[in-house]
């Protein structure tokens, strides 16, 4: 009975240990959340964190870190082919709510927005649209490529939709020390932002032609957890998600039903630095053209099959995902799938090289607006590797 007796105390004070840890890491967080628009707005954050210039709206999730770089610079060919050169000068930013009252994971709610990078002066009023997602490990709102895909596809003649998605899991703040247990809050945070992306597609094509986007010409894409969620927003159903989660969303991926005339197919997806968390939906045969972009000295989320977050000394306990190799491997023979092996890159899409990046996404939209997705494994190599492995 003692023994029980001291192993129950263990476990309180374990509980309070990591509650008040998980306190501490969330105010700190939101210092750092704080810190980086003071210094944005005093023009003392990374050149490329200027790419764009937003409209205030006091919905935005505010941007928790920059990845370093100067602005990318793109040379514009008005005589060019639309959607593969620069063919438009400018841009303009409009800031929407896609979801209203969107039921946050530790209670209360809130509004959803995108913010819709489109070229000015534009003839066109069905044009093809890329909604992209942010990362942060579904608990911050990171920039690490956002800035330059609104820029580059808007002037190469798409509609971009930079949307925000619900954030945050319990202990999710953990994750940075390698501490608490995500095998639970990790995977739902996931599927609360595949809810938020597949309500993205349905305001875009309820509002295609106000917007003038053509709504059968719609593209997802997102980087890391963004990534994941593209991925989901593609391969997962309700009938894929085991019982406690599924209720845990309120009992489906389209909840709230809003505006729910419209399905949540999309054109083609693009994963960047994502996975899929669930080995079954390899098992599926998909119409959708994929295409994956991944570096194989990812220590974030590994190309092939491993747990999440690469915590090397354990103590967090994470799922298994299943990388951007593992995804070809299992589904190159019944999908259309074309996969970009970043040689020696790592998580950071950065450091791959954005405008390379970028002309191999207007490649891949390209061939699926032709009616002739791409497919086939590619080796990439990045501006700046991060290690120096064996690439096959």
């Amino acid at each position: 009975m003692k023994n029980n007796n001291f192993k129950l105390l263990c476990l309180l004070l374990s509980a309070v240990l990591m509650s008040s840890c998980n306190a501490l890491l969330q105010a700190a967080k939101d210092t750092q959340v704080k810190n980086t628009t003071i210094q944005k707005d005093l023009g003392n954050a990374p050149k490329r964190a200027y790419t764009l210039t937003f409209p205030d709206n006091k919905d935005r999730i505010p941007v928790g870190g920059y990845s370093p770089g100067e602005i990318m610079q793109t040379t514009v060919n008005s005589f060019g082919k639309r959607y593969k050169d620069y063919v438009f000068s400018d841009f303009g930013i409009t800031t929407e709510v896609y979801k209203k009252n969107a039921p946050k994971w530790n209670g209360g709610t809130q509004n959803l927005v995108m913010d819709l990078v489109a070229p000015k002066n534009d003839p066109d009023k069905k044009r093809p649209c890329i909604i992209f997602m942010f990362g942060g490990g579904f608990v911050d709102k990171g920039d690490d490529c956002s800035q330059e895909i609104g820029k580059g596809m808007a002037q190469k003649g798409y509609v971009v939709a930079l949307i925000d998605y619900r954030l945050g899991f319990p202990e999710g703040n953990l994750f940075v020390l390698c501490q608490g247990d995500f095998m639970k809050g990790f995977y739902e945070a996931s599927l609360r932002a595949t809810q938020d992306a597949r309500s993205a597609i349905r305001y875009i094509k309820a509002n295609a032609e106000r917007l003038g986007i053509d709504p059968n010409k719609i593209f997802i894409s997102g980087n890391s957890a963004g990534a994941i969620t593209a991925l989901n927003t593609v391969f997962l159903d309700d009938k894929d998600i085991p019982a406690t989660p599924l209720k845990d969303i309120n009992g489906s991926l389209d909840a709230m039903k809003d505006n729910i005339q419209f399905d949540s197919k999309v054109a083609g997806v693009i994963s960047l630095a994502g996975a899929i968390t669930d080995k079954k939906l390899l098992d599926k045969t998909n119409n959708t053209p994929i295409c994956l972009f991944q570096g194989n000295c990812d220590r974030l989320i590994d190309i092939n099959t491993s747990t999440a977050m690469k915590c090397d000394d354990k103590n967090a306990t994470f799922p298994i995902i299943y990388g951007s190799q593992a995804i070809y491997d299992a589904t190159k023979s019944k999908n259309k799938i074309k996969f970009n092996y970043v040689c020696n890159g790592g998580h950071l899409t950065v450091n791959w090289g954005l405008s390379g990046m970028i002309e191999l996404i207007s490649q891949f939209t390209i061939s699926v607006l032709e009616g002739n997705p791409i497919t086939g494994k590619t080796i990439v190599n990045p501006i700046k590797k991060e290690c120096s492995d064996a690439c096959n």
